[in-house]
Formats: structure tokens, sequence, C-alpha cells
């Protein structure tokens, strides 16, 4: 069984209560237990909230003309979330991307996560194992 789920919300802080239930309304029907569930949807709306707080350093203008798409597939090993945006995160010379705790959280929650900033595009990818 593959399942696959997608939404695109506008980057506004305002959206993302619509993105988070909705994401996990979908897991929720797939039959995803509670705790892979609350774990993917917490990091899909930190990624999220990244995305908003790193779009507003471009400034206004650029925030309001960005999207997030946020998707999610599910396999009977996995749940996947990937939250893309075109916000330009700008990475520093050395190729690290700083965060604050709640990457870090994340990375704890999941098995695997990536996340990979090429051409102004910001593409967040997290992996969780199914039981």
């Amino acid at each position: 069984m593959v399942e696959v789920w997608a939404l695109t919300v506008p980057a506004e802080p305002g959206h993302l209560h619509r993105a988070r239930h909705a994401l996990a309304e979908w897991l929720v029907r797939v039959g995803i237990p509670a705790d892979i569930r609350d774990d993917a949807v917490w990091s899909a709306d930190e990624a999220m909230s990244n995305a908003i707080a790193n779009g507003e350093l471009g400034g206004p203008e650029a925030l309001r003309a960005t999207v997030l798409s946020l998707s999610a597939h599910v396999d009977d090993e996995v749940v996947v979330v990937t939250v893309v945006d075109e916000s330009g995160w700008r990475v520093p010379a050395s190729g690290v991307v700083l965060a604050g705790r709640g990457m870090a959280i994340v990375r704890a929650l999941a098995d695997q996560v990536n996340l990979a900033v090429t051409d102004g595009r910001t593409t967040f990818t997290a992996w969780f194992t199914r039981p």
C-alpha cells in the first residue's frame, strides 16, 4: 500500500493550523499510529515555521509571493513528510544551516532528516519508520 497526500498554503503563520490539521486527519485516515502521526505533524509544523521565519528575511514582498508545499507519503514501512518553500533560505559560506532547538527536536523524533537548499528552494524531508 502506498498513499500520497499534498497541500499548498500561503507562507503565512495564520495558515499553518490548516496544514497541521489536514495532515493529521489524513494520517488518521490511512491508519498511522498516534505517536508517529504526532511526530510527523510536529516536524512538518517546525519546517513550515522555519520556512516562514527565513522567508521574512527577504522582506514582506518576498514572503507574500511564497507558498509552502506540504506533502506526505505512506507505505508499509515508512511515513515521509516533505515541506518545500521558495523563500530563498541563505546557507552560510560554511555550508552549515544553523537552526534553533526545533530542528534538533525534529532530528530526535525522525529516523532520518534531510534539509537541502538549492537555487532558492528549500526542501525539508523527514522519515518515520512504521512499527
